[in-house]
């Protein structure tokens, strides 16, 4: 078996680059069959060296102390340093509303980070193996998860190496019986609290014993073939998505999906959604076909997707944005003077009034705008646009409504309902980064002169 793992780190270059190994040892059969090969394989490859974590989870009491001094001596003796962490493992999922099981995770691979932060180049070698990995199959196809779900667990993925991926349960505990190797038995390993346990204890042996008896390197071999069919599709994916996606005024816009394939527009959604989820997690199949029920939408159709995370079907695609409305902020009242900041601090406005000095020439930069003070009637508002919302186009006092405005000048709709102004009641002074009203300029009556200067999103025509 040894030849077998030897040969898997290699093809999937495993070590590549590595300089330490941290081992994840909890004193079970896995994790110590782990530790016998990656020492044996340490005595062969120059260029690594080892270490071991062991993660007390403050559970099953003077069992759990039984494994960590079992590991402490086993560490011993193959001449592997060892780092201790205790986590009360209950609390912490308490605190946060997790299961024992999700905090648990957690915690270790939070352990394994820390150890390995300590040595540069390092990587983290887990002891799961093909059981596990038909067991994550099952559970994720159970769940509804699509091809991503079906691949399992990688040999490798973000600094964590499987080097026994390609073994099966019974292939380890021979081997350390072989090696006359003592290991640690968790109890709760028995139990079937977790959906795992049942489908450990359950599920793979009955379709084992009824449906085929390599039932379990059959779903790992298909779990192999799903793993290169994601990385090719992740690839056109990552293409598709340059092309059809541009970010703007902090939301995203999809184009032209109704010209993709309806799988291929699909991932290129959760390619969105993740981006403004900050990852994949929780972003679920329902979440995609909410938007992607917006493909051949009228024009203004909304739907909100998950978590503040909204969709918007505009003329030329998909907008998607996050926030607690459109707007993305909510109203701010101006003092005069006054810094104020917008989105997170991407826009920021400086407002001051002085008087007017006749000799001194009005600019027309795009940043900075200049209006007459004692023309503003109700007070000064950075919002966006509002029902009844209008600007003052000429000299002869003629209104236009916002909305049209937008429309005549051919702005984006799915720029129209984020897009900042400064208003004084329902007339605009001014679209931020376009046109000002008419109403506000400067005159040679102006006595005092309200000064904006803007910096920030840059805006498309308006």
């Amino acid at each position: 078996m040894y030849d077998k793992i030897k040969n898997y780190v290699q093809q999937n270059k495993m070590l590549e680059g590595c300089r330490h190994v941290v081992l994840g040892l909890s004193g079970g059969a896995d994790s110590v069959c782990l530790a016998h090969i990656m020492k044996r394989l340490s005595a062969e490859t120059v260029g690594f060296t080892l270490s071991a974590v062991h993660v007390h989870h403050g559970i099953r009491g003077e069992e759990a102390d039984r494994d960590r001094d079992f590991c402490v001596d086993l560490c011993q003796r193959l001449e592997i340093g060892l780092r201790e962490f205790y986590y009360d493992v209950p609390a912490y999922a308490r605190e946060r509303g997790i299961t024992c099981e999700e905090a648990g995770r957690s915690l270790r691979y939070a352990a394994f980070s820390a150890e390995a932060e300590k040595y540069g180049n390092a990587k983290t070698a887990v002891a799961h193996h093909m059981n596990d990995q038909a067991e994550t199959v099952i559970f994720n196809m159970c769940r509804g998860s699509g091809i991503r779900g079906m691949r399992g667990m990688l040999p490798e993925n973000n600094g964590i190496i499987r080097p026994l991926l390609c073994c099966t349960r019974e292939e380890i505990e021979e081997y350390l019986r072989a090696e006359r190797a003592d290991f640690c038995t968790d109890s709760t390993n028995k139990e079937d609290a977790y959906a795992r346990n049942r489908i450990r204890h359950g599920v793979l042996p009955f379709l084992e014993e009824n449906i085929n008896t390599r039932a379990v390197y059959n779903i790992a071999a298909m779990a192999d073939r799903m793993a290169r069919a994601e990385a090719y599709l992740e690839a056109q994916t990552d293409s598709r998505y340059a092309k059809a996606a541009e970010t703007v005024n902090g939301g995203i816009l999809l184009k032209n999906l109704e010209t993709e394939d309806l799988y291929i527009a699909g991932r290129i959604i959760r390619k969105a959604l993740s981006g403004l989820a900050s990852g994949l997690k929780d972003i679920g199949e329902t979440h995609v076909e909410t938007v992607a029920a917006l493909i051949n939408a009228a024009s203004g159709k909304r739907a909100d997707v998950r978590q503040g995370i909204r969709a918007k079907r505009v003329q030329n695609g998909i907008f998607l944005w996050r926030g607690t409305g459109e707007a993305a902020f909510t109203p701010v009242k101006v003092e005069v003077p006054s810094v104020i900041e917008l989105r997170g601090g991407t826009e920021s406005f400086e407002f001051s009034v002085e008087n007017r000095n006749k000799e001194e020439k009005i600019s027309n930069s795009i940043c900075t705008k200049y209006f007459d003070y004692d023309k503003i009637k109700f007070g000064l508002w950075l919002r966006t646009r509002e029902d009844g919302d209008y600007l003052t186009i000429d000299s002869l006092g003629h209104h236009k409504k916002l909305n049209q405005y937008y429309i005549d000048e051919k702005v984006p709709e799915y720029m129209r309902d984020s897009r900042t102004v400064l208003a004084d009641g329902s007339h605009i002074l001014w679209i931020v980064g376009g046109r000002i009203s008419e109403e506000y300029k400067i005159t040679e009556n102006t006595k005092r002169v309200l000064k904006v200067r803007y910096g920030g999103l840059t805006y498309g025509k308006g």
